[in-house]
């Protein structure tokens, strides 16, 4: 294999890591979070990680061929519990001492840093092919992605009351819309 091949295999397995886990920490979010309306969101999360592992297959099938791909799905499939994900982000709200407090907000924190991270994966890997087909895919994949993390922001946003800043004036103080 050549050094890019190596780094598009290596690519795969943190995305199979990461469609794998992220099932399982939405369900993990939803159990730390409080909130029955955040509970619900985080499993609405979860129920659409099925979608984005379609969406990993047909494009990694793409790249590196479907038996390569199908090996190293069923590799990641047997070590997917307990998720690594889940695994480090735990370790992450320990690092700041708030295993027993963690709160809405702090789920809503990792949930965000899982979709950034899988957002900068997929940026990666679209240069890594040529294909139109695939790159078309892999802009569709980041734009969920995005979807998913504004959400997530927006969510972050409401419970920490935090107002946006607006690039144009909503209203003159002369009266005049």
């Amino acid at each position: 294999m050549t050094h890019i091949d190596d780094r598009v295999i290596e690519l795969a397995r943190t995305a199979l890591s990461f469609e794998y886990g992220e099932e399982h920490f939405y369900r993990h979010a939803a159990e730390m979070t409080q909130n029955p309306s955040g509970k619900a969101m985080f499993l609405r999360l979860a129920e659409e990680e099925p979608r984005h592992m379609d969406d990993m297959h047909t494009l990694f099938s793409a790249i590196i061929g479907k038996d390569v791909w199908e090996c190293l799905a069923a590799e990641e499939a047997a070590n997917a519990h307990p998720s690594k994900v889940v695994v480090e982000m735990e370790k992450a709200v320990a690092r700041r001492g708030m295993i027993e407090v963690a709160d809405d907000t702090q789920a809503l924190r990792m949930a965000m840093e899982l979709e950034r991270r899988i957002i900068h994966l997929l940026k990666e890997l679209s240069e890594h092919t040529q294909d139109p087909d695939v790159i078309e895919l892999i802009g569709k994949m980041i734009m969920e992605e995005c979807a998913q993390y504004d959400a997530l922001q927006a969510q972050l946003d409401s419970l920490l009351n935090v107002g946006l800043w607006l690039d144009t004036p909503e209203f003159r103080m002369d009266g005049k819309y």
